[in-house]
């Protein structure tokens, strides 16, 4: 036998060849039983396309937790790499998303287990999406601005961010908003009427804002959508209400002011002008207020 130099071999390939084109094809295929993700899955979501790469990051064990900084080198006081929820074990990726304190399975229960009648499953991946991206922003939160906030606030700001994703991308769909506040597994979907969403003139954005508010919570978050409904921009976050049943009649009571120029009080000329200075900026613009059976909470 002769001698013949040992060498890497790519077992995918008939002549053993590494090629960057097999091994996208592999990541995005799998092999049969052993592939644990569909990675074609995450560019498919219609959510923004930095959540797309956290996503992918997190599906690969990539995203930078304490304890995938310190395995590449990086110095953390031991007193310091703990996770911010618990305060007692390593911050890892698994543990972070997937094993805090009662296992977050009233979390999941409450978030991930969105079942939409007559719907996609993407819809649904939308929500997990949503939740584990919340779970990212409260922790950064926590760990660099030194912010305390509680399981509640980041379960609401979940369920917010997945309701304002899911109607961006499939057209201002309308759901039961009574039950995904308290059971969102338990939610129907449908398109909506002649109240719909529609598509900005060639060259013009259309941005979309809305609130929410319930007893122990409130928020707010909009869209910018082009022609194309491709999303420009997204923001959301918590806000300062009032009770409820006052959210909801102040907010009836600001929009009469705005429809009729006639009720608005003096005492607060300054800021409607001011803000008709600003709408003359943008443009055409337009104000709604959704029907009790439609939102059992505010949305303007």
């Amino acid at each position: 036998m002769g001698r013949v130099e040992d060498q890497l071999l790519w077992a995918h390939d008939v002549k053993g060849e590494f090629s960057v084109k097999q091994l996208s094809k592999l990541l995005l295929e799998g092999e049969g039983d052993d592939s644990i993700f569909a990675f074609n899955r995450i560019w498919k979501l219609k959510v923004p396309p930095k959540v797309c790469n956290f996503l992918w990051l997190l599906a690969i064990d990539r995203v930078p937790t304490k304890d995938f900084l310190i395995k590449r080198g990086v110095k953390i006081q031991a007193i310091l790499n703990v996770c911010p929820w618990c305060n007692r074990e390593l911050e890892r990726a698994d543990h972070l998303f997937f094993k805090l304190v009662n296992n977050f399975e009233e979390f999941y229960s409450s978030c991930f287990k969105v079942k939409f009648v007559g719907s996609c499953k993407s819809l649904w991946l939308i929500a997990i999406t949503a939740s584990c991206w919340s779970i990212w922003l409260v922790r950064n939160k926590i760990v660099f601005e030194n912010k305390v906030l509680s399981m509640a606030t980041l379960i609401f700001h979940s369920k917010m961010r997945a309701l304002l994703w899911v109607r961006a991308a499939f057209n201002e769909c309308i759901i039961q908003e009574r039950l995904w506040w308290f059971c969102p597994y338990k939610c129907s979907l449908s398109k909506s009427g002649s109240r719909g969403w529609c598509y900005p003139s060639h060259g013009w954005l259309k941005f979309n804002v809305s609130g929410t508010a319930s007893e122990s919570a409130s928020g707010y978050g909009g869209v910018m959508r082009d022609k194309e409904s491709s999303i420009r921009a997204l923001f959301s976050g918590p806000c300062w209400k009032g009770g409820s049943l006052i959210v909801e009649m102040g907010s009836r009571v600001v929009y009469n002011w705005i429809l009729d120029k006639k009720k608005k009080p003096w005492s607060k000329q300054a800021i409607f002008a001011d803000l008709e200075r600003r709408i003359a900026c943008v443009g055409k613009i337009s104000f709604l207020i959704a029907n009790l059976n439609k939102n059992s909470k505010l949305d303007v």
